[in-house]
């Protein structure tokens, strides 16, 4: 409140401006499909996610869902999110498959489908996509144990650079059944982006939790998946580093852009932050001064991105661009309309996929 005014003269006071800052938000938030399947603590309970449940730990979900016990350990739901916590993740939702569609939209936090075992090729156009912000985890085709990968890894895929699959099934000592890889794949997701950030490859992590490959998948194998049009990462067993998830392309795998994954989900990751941002300065007049404030918040935004190594370029301007402004990005007409145009630049880093080592051996003149 200013002070009351007790003499005269000339008095100023300061005003506070609007400030704006873009800050990063969380980027492996997960939404694990249900199927209907999975059973509440008894027959005669309400089903504890017959709403979208937001779970914050394994603690919780077992109030949710009862003791994990030897009925749980055959019970897809329970050991998919088994795999999940044990792995790293954080917090998620719980949606049931039926709701998928009715219920996802309204879950702002969330940025991950995490398939669990479930067939949701059907519902992917709903749940991700351009503008949806969401990315996709699904599971390659089911195989028994010890059998010799197929050629039919993909019948429940789709192209999409918004989704990635992997394979092959998991086994674990503490459960009978297979255990589809998507939902421990997922707490990987959540690990590296804590550790190091969503720029950086989910993948040459180890898996926790006693987890193995029910099949044993050769190099040959994993390279007829490589390429495109559809790739499949693979989980594998390497002698003396454990059980690693050992791929990182999208289901675009020939389109360039968007062939890997961390590529994909940096740039969700940009658009949700700065779109966040963006929502302060509804209704501010669309001039000169709007457009530098935002400029210059986007700019520092990226700034921080690339100092923390998400972006390539040895300088900023190799790195990132932000341009704003009259017949920059926007006409007159826009202006009229009342459209900002903001354009954005990035150069991503791509995961060293190949490392190609070259040897010359010198031979001494004779």
């Amino acid at each position: 409140m200013p002070e009351p005014l007790t003499y005269p003269g000339v008095y100023v006071e300061e005003a506070v401006s609007l400030s704006l800052s873009v800050r990063s938000g969380a980027t492996a938030v997960p939404v694990i499909v249900a199927g209907q399947s999975a059973s509440p603590k008894s027959e005669n309970a309400k089903d504890p996610f017959a709403e979208a449940q937001r779970v914050e730990s394994w603690t919780e979900f077992e109030r949710l869902n009862g003791v994990f016990d030897e009925a749980a350990s055959k019970n897809l739901l329970a050991v998919s999110v088994r795999t999940y916590f044990e792995n790293g993740g954080g917090p998620c939702f719980i949606v049931r498959k039926a709701n998928l569609a009715a219920q996802v939209p309204g879950l702002i936090d969330a940025t991950l489908i995490v398939a669990a075992g479930e067939d949701i090729k059907g519902n992917l156009a709903q749940l991700v996509g351009k503008g949806k912000l969401r990315f996709a985890i699904l599971d390659a085709a089911k195989t028994e144990p010890n059998t010799k990968t197929n050629n039919k890894l993909d019948d429940n895929l789709l192209t999409s650079p918004y989704a990635a699959a992997y394979y092959p099934y998991l086994s674990a000592p503490w459960t009978t059944m297979l255990i589809p890889p998507s939902a421990a794949v997922a707490g990987v997701y959540c690990t590296v982006d804590r550790e190091r950030g969503v720029w950086k490859a989910p993948a040459n992590v180890p898996l926790q939790g006693g987890l193995k490959p029910c099949s044993v998948v050769t190099d040959a194998e994993q390279g007829s998946f490589t390429s495109g049009p559809i790739a499949v990462n693979m989980i594998r067993d390497f002698p003396g580093t454990g059980t690693l998830v050992w791929g990182a392309r999208t289901l675009a795998a020939d389109d360039d852009n968007w062939r890997y994954i961390p590529v994909r989900r940096l740039f969700d990751a940009v658009e949700r932050d700065v779109r966040l941002a963006a929502n302060r300065v509804m209704y501010e007049p669309n001039a000169a001064p709007t457009w530098e404030r935002v400029r210059g918040a986007i700019d520092n935004y990226l700034h921080e991105l690339w100092r923390s190594g998400g972006l390539m370029g040895e300088t900023p301007k190799e790195a990132y661009f932000v341009h704003v402004g009259l017949d920059k990005t926007m006409t007159r007409d826009d202006i009229t309309q009342g459209k900002m145009i903001v354009r954005i630049g990035l150069s991503p880093v791509r995961p060293a996929e190949f490392i190609v080592l070259e040897f010359t051996q010198d031979v001494m003149p004779g």
